[in-house]
């Protein structure tokens, strides 16, 4: 199973999920977890079910993901304009994860925004 620890490094970054927290919820330590990302011990079938339910998709899909072709850029151009469109096709799980990292990413920066803007009036600066 070549390359099933850089498949499920790349899930789990896509939903932002850390090291630590795999770890804890695979009861196991995080350097433990670091070997099976970097392939330096083998995952046993039952270990990578929970990897696959801890991440939202089936064992399969992290065996078969390839971050290479997640975006086939030979797919079809067409001319519209003078301008090549290119439509792009991922699986519905790539997109479920993507999603959930950008409003995962969105909360955080409204978050920030208000923290800025509560900063900016304790210390009676304008505020833009």
């Amino acid at each position: 199973m070549k390359g099933t620890g850089k498949n499920i490094r790349k899930l789990r970054e896509l939903r932002n999920f850390t090291q630590q927290y795999m770890a804890e919820h695979l009861e196991m330590t995080q350097g433990n977890y670091a070997r099976i990302e970097n392939e330096e011990i083998q995952i046993s079938e039952p270990r990578l079910q929970k990897i696959a339910e801890l991440l939202g998709c089936n064992a399969e899909f992290i065996l078969q993901f390839d971050v290479e072709k997640v975006y086939d850029l030979g797919n079809t151009v067409s001319k519209s304009n003078d301008y090549g469109m290119h439509q792009y096709s991922i699986s519905p799980e790539l997109k479920e994860l993507y999603e959930g990292r950008i409003n995962t990413l969105e909360s955080l920066v409204a978050e920030l925004k208000k923290e800025l803007y509560e900063l900016k009036l304790k210390a009676g600066n304008q505020v833009s």
